[in-house]
């Protein structure tokens, strides 16, 4: 595929949301998961924007992602809450946390939304302005404990997530936004440039020994459920 390719942003969120309802997401969260993957795109992160979709659809295909419902309520205090998210989409669940955290932090100073059992969420960065356009801080965190892809300093064996940190403010002009991971580099990233048979810019993986090492497809899922692929701009 051209990388020089442009397509209109809009095309882009129709073409998403289509195949995530197609698939069998409700009208909402296939609205809220597209256009977290395209924010995701717009600022950059290209790892964790529409790259995922194709992963999402086998997911929601395979039964790894809900297709419906809603998160279950497990403590509601009010200013700290928690859900069981029962996997449904993590872009749908955290545009949720955020509604529901922003009349709260107004009322109470703050609020916290921890969410278990969630499926992946994307970028972190593609949500702060949720907050930051309400004339708030938001601190966004996401880690899980069934993935193992990241060996701590010194260490050989894989132990823990990336640990990816957001956090947004407002000013007097645009907010700012910062997403980062814990780790040197992203599993996506990772991924990626393995996939292209490219090398990683400096030694950031681990060998078997322990040594810093720099070494290192797409299934059409528009075909298969039908909807045309966006034309270019």
């Amino acid at each position: 595929m051209d990388q020089n390719l442009r397509y209109p942003a809009a095309e882009l969120l129709l073409f998403a949301r289509t195949l995530l309802e197609r698939a069998g997401l409700e009208t909402d969260k296939a609205a809220a998961v597209a256009e977290v993957l395209l924010e995701g795109d717009l600022l950059g992160h290209t790892t964790h924007g529409l790259h995922l979709l194709a992963a999402y659809l086998a997911d929601i295909e395979q039964g790894g992602m809900a297709r419906s419902g809603e998160p279950g309520v497990l403590s509601d205090r009010p200013a700290a809450v928690t859900w069981n998210g029962r996997r449904l989409p993590g872009p749908w669940l955290v545009v949720k946390a955020i509604e529901l955290a922003i009349p709260r932090a107004r009322q109470y100073g703050t609020c916290t939304v921890a969410i278990r059992r969630c499926h992946h969420i994307a970028s972190l960065a593609a949500f702060l302005t949720r907050a930051t356009d309400h004339g708030l801080m938001i601190l966004l965190m996401s880690s899980d404990p069934l993935a193992s892809g990241i060996a701590p300093h010194g260490g050989k064996r894989g132990v823990y997530t990336p640990n990816p940190i957001a956090a947004g403010f407002p000013t007097d002009g645009e907010p700012v936004l910062i997403d980062v991971s814990a780790s040197i580099t992203t599993l996506g990233l990772t991924a990626r440039l393995n996939q292209e048979g490219r090398r990683l810019p400096g030694k950031w993986l681990i060998d078997a020994d322990g040594n810093p090492s720099i070494l290192l497809s797409l299934q059409p899922w528009n075909e298969k459920l039908g909807v045309p692929l966006p034309r270019p701009a």
